[in-house]
C-alpha cells in the first residue's frame, strides 16, 4: 500500500475473512455501526458503514449528515459518546 513493500496479503485476506464472519454473526441480532469523525472526507469508512445491514450512527462535528433512517450527531466523538452513555445510564 503506497510503496509499503512489507504488505502481507495473507494477513489482509485473513482479516477480511474474520470481518465478514463477524458481520454474518452480527446480522443474526441487531447491528449498529458507529462512525466516528469520518464523514465524507474518508469515503472508505463512509461506504462501509452505509453498506452494512443495520443502524448507522454518524458522529462528526462538521459533517454529520446522513440520509435515510440513520442518526446524525453533530458533535465531537468523545462528547457524543459521553452524551450517549449518560442517556443510556448504567447497564
Amino acid at each position: 500500500m503506497f510503496g509499503d513493500w512489507g504488505w502481507n496479503e495473507q494477513r489482509a485476506q485473513a482479516q477480511q475473512q474474520r470481518y465478514h464472519q463477524f458481520l454474518n454473526r452480527a446480522r443474526e441480532g441487531k447491528l449498529v455501526c458507529i462512525e466516528l469523525g469520518a464523514g465524507c472526507d474518508i469515503p472508505t469508512v463512509r461506504h462501509e458503514c452505509e453498506s452494512v445491514e443495520g443502524a448507522l450512527i454518524r458522529i462528526n462535528p462538521r459533517d454529520s449528515y446522513v440520509a435515510g433512517n440513520a442518526v446524525s450527531i453533530p458533535l465531537g466523538a468523545l462528547d457524543a459518546l459521553q452524551q450517549i452513555d449518560l442517556i443510556m445510564g448504567p447497564a
